[in-house]
């Protein structure tokens, strides 16, 4: 007995060097290179898993993957004139940049959360193929600061842009063919939180359901501590359409005269999309024109120039409609808000530049976003005003709240019931001082 007691001991110690090793030779097999080495030969690492000594940022997350980079990739159209508006070599130079820079880590978790502008350090993963690899493990990040959004200062008027992503009464339909009613009452939630912390007076809201039934759920749930806020959206009957709606606080700002929309044919899909309010503040008596637009998307992995096309006649339709809207609500203040679908440097931007509308961004963060679509930042969402309103801003930025979260189609996939990634676009905070 003692005998085959010695055995089995000894047999145990083999089976421990054995997986000692083992795990040696694992640890050893893991060669660290910096970034730049492993893309001057991706042939050379591939199937090998690597240790990356390069510092990385999250430019994306998006379903089981990051894009990381040495730096914030934003996207060229951002910077560069965009290929639909014209040849651009500066476009081609940053687009192969990205590109070339990047690399997209695949998880096998599958719901991750990580906030883009995380810090990567000492990145362990398998090199699958140029710029992809594989990890089963969580991927350690240094957190930045959460983006805090301090309240308007006494005497000033703070309005809000706002892309609050399919929000939708009805189940089923255009923008929720799968939505249960637990996930519709959780994008409720965590919205309401979102626009509580804005401390906003006026919120144009794009990718509302046409009609009275989901602002009137919105509102339900947004007074349900005292009432407070109203709305106001188009005359339309209730449709399975995406339209927009303006949320006010009716104890600091009054609508005044109908809404004035820059399609009159109700049959167009974008009717309810690009319209005009006045306003007037009760303290001061002073009015402001606020309006609310929402461009053609574009087509995600598709040609783009068609749906440019679309955006280019939107503008048109803008620009028609503000001399209107001046006559209409008996002012020249003017203040564009809204989902653009359009980066800085394309066509549609430009032309409303040109047309004597200030982009009131550059106010903000000198590199800054409103919207990250696989690794690439940009602002999609803007703000313009005309001069007699641009001297009444005092401060205009983007509110860090949904862009830089984990990403899947719908608010109710982050499981939380906090504000973050109650949409996938940041909105737009400009604080006023009307004169």
């Amino acid at each position: 007995m003692s005998l085959f007691i010695k055995k089995r001991n000894t047999m145990r110690k083999l089976l421990t060097l054995f997986c000692l090793a083992f795990c040696c030779a694992s640890i050893i097999s893991v060669e660290r290179v910096s970034l730049e080495q492993l893309q001057s030969d991706w042939n050379k690492y591939t199937n090998q898993t690597v240790e990356i000594t390069t510092p990385l940022v999250v430019c994306g997350s998006f379903y089981d993957s990051l894009v990381l980079a040495p730096e914030r990739l934003f996207c060229p159209e951002e910077r560069a004139i965009g290929l639909a508006d014209g040849d651009s070599t500066m476009y081609y130079q940053l687009a192969a940049h990205n590109r070339e820079t990047s690399i997209c880590v695949h998880l096998r978790n599958s719901y991750y959360k990580v906030r883009t502008g995380d810090i990567v350090r000492g990145l362990k993963a398998r090199v699958s193929g140029e710029r992809q690899l594989v990890t089963g493990k969580s991927v350690r990040t240094r957190h930045l600061p959460q983006d805090r959004l301090p309240r308007p200062k006494k005497g000033e008027l703070r309005v809000v842009g706002a892309n609050i992503e399919n929000y939708f009464a009805d189940l089923g339909g255009y923008a929720h063919k799968k939505t249960t009613p637990a996930q519709q009452a959780l994008k409720t939630t965590k919205l309401v939180a979102g626009l509580q912390a804005m401390h906003a007076d006026i919120i144009a809201c794009c990718e509302m359901q046409v009609g009275n039934k989901a602002p009137e759920m919105l509102l339900e749930a947004l007074n349900r501590n005292g009432e407070r806020y109203a709305y106001i959206t188009l005359p339309l009957e209730d449709m399975d359409r995406i339209g927009g709606c303006f949320i006010y606080n009716k104890e600091r700002v009054r609508p005044y005269e109908e809404p004035l929309s820059a399609y009159q044919d109700t049959s167009s899909h974008y009717y309810a999309r690009m319209y005009a309010v006045g306003f007037e503040e009760i303290a001061t008596g002073e009015k402001l024109i606020i309006g609310l637009n929402h461009f053609k998307s574009k087509r995600a992995g598709r040609g783009n120039y068609d749906t440019h096309l679309r955006r280019m006649q939107n503008k048109d339709s803008l620009l028609a409609m503000l001399p209107q809207a001046i006559a209409r609500f008996e002012d020249a203040d003017i203040l564009l808000l809204g989902d653009y679908n359009c980066y800085t440097q394309e066509g549609p931007i430009q032309a409303i530049v040109r047309a004597g509308y200030s982009d009131m961004l550059p106010l903000g963060h000198a590199a800054d976003y409103s919207y990250s679509f696989k690794g690439e930042a940009g602002y999609l969402d803007r703000c313009f005003a005309n001069p007699s309103m641009s001297t009444q801003i005092i401060r205009v930025r983007p509110w860090h709240v949904n862009a830089d979260w984990y990403y899947q189609h719908g608010a109710y996939k982050m499981k939380d019931k906090t504000m973050h990634r109650y949409a996938d676009h940041d909105p737009i905070i400009v604080d006023i001082k009307l004169k």
